[in-house]
């Protein structure tokens, strides 16, 4: 798992759309899943170090490192490609989960993959913008970043399939398209 997570993070172009972002609609609840799978492992670790990003299989097994050779080529991967602090640390956080699930008897507990949906949110769009006002800017939708618990819920914010994604992103375009 940890040299795929490497290889999905490396088919990102990290390019952040400027204005118009096209894929407002699926990359935004993709963020919202995002928040719900955190705030489900965070409600098991007794809240978060930190939010809204944070290393889960550090506070979950912290003795578990990433293999030195890919540690190196992600940091070189990182460093020739990733533009954002957060996008950084969430790249980092994926690789050691990703590691995390591929070390021999961890037991982890029966929740969802907690990168899955910010992964497939980069892919779709690269980097989201986010400043002090505590709200993700997705190419001018906004979304607010709520405390950790208000997103806990069984219930996904969204599908992770690509057609279902895509017409999201149609269905909000065809609505709000001349708006932009």
């Amino acid at each position: 798992m940890t040299t795929a997570m490497m290889d999905r993070l490396a088919t990102i172009d990290w390019t952040y759309p400027a204005g118009h972002d096209v894929r407002a609609a699926s990359r935004s609840r993709l963020m919202v899943e995002y928040l719900r799978r955190a705030s489900l492992w965070a409600e098991v670790l007794g809240g978060p170090p930190r939010w809204p990003y944070f290393d889960i299989a550090g506070a979950l097994a912290p003795a578990v490192r990433v293999d030195p050779e890919v540690a190196e080529r992600l940091e070189e991967y990182i460093e020739d490609h990733v533009d954002g602090v957060s996008a950084e640390f969430v790249c980092r956080a994926a690789v050691r989960w990703a590691t995390l699930r591929d070390t021999p008897g961890v037991q982890l507990p029966d929740l969802p993959d907690p990168f899955e949906p910010i992964i497939l949110m980069y892919g779709r769009g690269g980097e989201v913008l986010h400043d002090d006002s505590w709200a993700f800017n997705f190419g001018g939708r906004f979304l607010r970043i709520l405390p950790w618990r208000e997103y806990l819920s069984a219930e996904p914010a969204t599908t992770l399939d690509p057609a279902a994604l895509d017409a999201l992103d149609r269905e909000y375009e065809q609505a709000n398209g001349d708006r932009w």
